[in-house]
């Protein structure tokens, strides 16, 4: 029965206003739960969009990068999850700018806060005269020191440190230097001992690079009648690089995973 004016219930305003203001807080607190996992999501995106995820890797140097030991670790890589850039450069060093200017093949990569890794592999073209750029000659006027003398030493050193540096600068988690490999060429070996041991001093007064050491091969340069490199003595061949690989696997999964 409807209740008549008479015996209907006061109406209870301050009852009322609790339900409404209660009622309000439900609704407004539902919300934010709801939000706060959509806000979470976003930023877990914006933090794999924004770097954190480090899940890129770029190979640069000479002409091997382009052959089975550039292809082995570009898929070797790939297998690890990594998205990789593979930019190989034939004749490429450090000592030849004036022939191959390495800064400005490695300005044009994708490198940055994603980045991983950068793998270098220089050195075997470098065993010769470095040219001076016009600020680097003095009042001598020289315009190349030759190969083996202080000058060269200094000069390659200084080089090989500014080029990782650019790598540091731009923010890969790590820059990874492939000493060159030993040569089936004796007078180059001789060379290149000198080299390697030039990039291993300029990667420790960088940032964020690492050497990583190739050698093994030298006086042992073929496998069960196969040979390791090809006939000019320094390029690798596909069983030659995939030793290579066996070799440095292990510390190139080391750094890999370890903190700049």
């Amino acid at each position: 029965m409807i209740p008549s004016p008479s015996n209907r219930p006061a109406f209870d305003r301050t009852s009322c206003s609790w339900r409404y203001w209660a009622h309000g807080w439900l609704v407004a607190l539902l919300g934010i739960a709801g939000f706060i996992p959509h806000v979470a999501s976003a930023a877990e995106s914006r933090s794999v969009r924004g770097g954190l995820s480090q899940r890129d890797a770029v190979l640069v140097g000479s002409s091997s990068i382009n052959q089975p030991f550039g292809r082995i670790l570009e898929r070797e890589l790939e297998r690890r999850g990594y998205q990789v850039t593979r930019k190989g450069v034939s004749g490429a060093g450090l000592a030849r700018p004036d022939f191959r200017d390495m800064n400005r093949v490695l300005a044009a990569l994708p490198i940055d806060a994603n980045t991983a890794a950068v793998f270098v592999y220089l050195g075997v073209n470098d065993a010769q005269a470095v040219w001076l750029y016009p600020h680097e000659r003095g009042t001598s006027g020289l315009t190349s020191v030759p190969f083996g003398s202080a000058d060269w030493d200094a000069a390659y050193a200084r080089r090989t440190r500014e080029f990782l540096d650019r790598i540091c600068r731009r923010g890969a988690r790590h820059a990874i230097v492939l000493l060159p490999v030993d040569v089936n060429r004796p007078d180059l070996q001789r060379r290149l001992v000198r080299i390697r041991a030039l990039q291993a001093q300029a990667a420790a007064e960088t940032t964020c690079a690492e050497v990583v050491h190739t050698a093994g091969d030298e006086g042992h340069f073929e496998v069960a009648g196969l040979p390791k490199r090809l006939p000019d003595g320094f390029h690798m061949s596909a069983r030659g690089a995939q030793i290579v690989w066996q070799r440095i696997e292990p510390r190139v999964a080391q750094l890999l995973q370890a903190p700049r």
